[in-house]
Formats: structure tokens, sequence, C-alpha cells
């Protein structure tokens, strides 16, 4: 699914006004959707951001324009984040299925002020461990509760969602910010999962590992010319 499918997915078939498109460890997808939906005048508008892999688990870094560095700590690439102008969601928290930030992690990252919101309802197999440990968490900590797709394939996309007042993305950072978000929707049918399985761990097995690869080779190369 490319980010120009998954927009057209949205404005033609959803009443989604507002996405945020997060690749894992890349921004080029999200900053391509912004434009795509700009250059038609579509309904639905985009918040650039990343998933982020950090060593504790993912984060989704939103409103930022350029990509975090990867596999770094949880808190130095939350404060990147925050410094870009951006803020930060723990996707999934707590699940044993997917590279999940721990409640640990997540305390001190609350404790810090680094996150804003938290996933209580992902629509992915991952987020159904995740949601009433989710919903204490937020709770608990006074943080935007966020309801999330997770989708790799548009069958997935708007099952479930984050309401909010407003129609922008800019109405969305306040809503966040205010705490002020409420999720809603279903998890996938096994039957959905299933149908985006395969394709997401050729992925995560294959595709991002191999690029994070690269670009950890790269960065060597590059450290060591500087060095010369």
């Amino acid at each position: 699914m490319s980010a120009r499918d998954l927009v057209d997915h949205v404005e033609r078939h959803t009443d989604l006004d507002v996405i945020a498109v997060t690749d894992h460890d890349e921004t080029s997808g999200s900053v391509d959707a912004r434009e795509w939906a700009a250059r038609h005048a579509y309904r639905v508008q985009i918040v650039p951001g990343v998933e982020v892999t950090t060593r504790e688990g993912h984060l989704l870094a939103l409103f930022v324009e350029e990509r975090p560095p990867a596999l770094r700590a949880l808190q130095p690439t939350a404060e990147w984040v925050l410094a870009q102008g951006g803020l930060c969601v723990a996707p999934h928290p707590f699940s044993r299925w997917t590279h999940s930030i721990n409640s640990r992690a997540l305390c001190l990252a609350a404790e810090r002020g680094l996150l804003a919101g938290v996933e209580v309802l992902n629509a992915s197999l991952a987020g159904r461990s995740s949601r009433p440990p989710a919903v204490r968490f937020v709770q608990h900590y006074r943080l935007a509760g966020m309801g999330s797709s997770d989708a790799h394939m548009v069958s997935m996309v708007g099952l479930a969602r984050t309401r909010f007042v407003g129609r922008t993305p800019e109405d969305l950072r306040l809503a966040i910010e205010a705490v002020a978000t409420s999720a809603e929707g279903r998890f996938a049918t096994p039957g959905e999962m299933a149908s985006e399985a395969i394709p997401q761990l050729a992925r995560s097995m294959v595709h991002l590992p191999l690029r994070r690869i690269v670009r950890y080779a790269r960065a060597r190369r590059l450290a060591a010319l500087r060095a010369e």
C-alpha cells in the first residue's frame, strides 16, 4: 500500500478528516501523502510522522517531517521529537506481540513529560492485550487516549480512530495537548488480521532489518571518515 493509495482510499471510502501516516523509521511516505492530498484538494488532511524504533520499543512521533535517529534510547528519542516541535504517542503499549514500550519505560517517559498520548484502542492483534492497562495508564497520568487502526492494508484503515473536536491536524494537536480526545472503533477480526499478517511479517523481518543495517553501515562509515 503506497502513501498515495492510502490517501485515495481514505478520501473515497471513509469519513475520516485527518489521518497520521507513520511508516516505520521513514517520513518520506507521510510527506508524500500530505502533498498528494493537497494537490488533489482532498477533504482528508495528513499529519506527518513516523513510528521510530527505540531500544525500549516503538514510539510514534507526530507532526515531524524528519526521521529521528533509530535504535536510540527512548528518552533522547522523545526529547529529539519534542525539540522538532512534534508530539510523542506510545503505540500498542504493554503488548508482547510486537516491540512495545514496557511499563517501566512508559512511566519514566510520562513522569518526565515526554508523552502526549497513548493508544488505548489499537485495532491490531497487538492492541487487544494492551487496551486495559493502556486505559488505566492514561487515566493515571492524564494523557490523551487515542485510537488507531495501525493499518498496513487499506482494508484495515479506520477500524479504530481518535475522536476530537474539529477537522484539521491543528485541531487534533490541540485536542491531544488538552487531553480532549477519545478512542472509538473495534478490533480487527481474525480474517482481517490474517490478510495483513503475511505482508507485515515480510516487512518487519526482511525489509526493515535490511534498511536499518544499511543505515548503520553508512553512519559508521561517515563517522570513520570524520575521524580521519
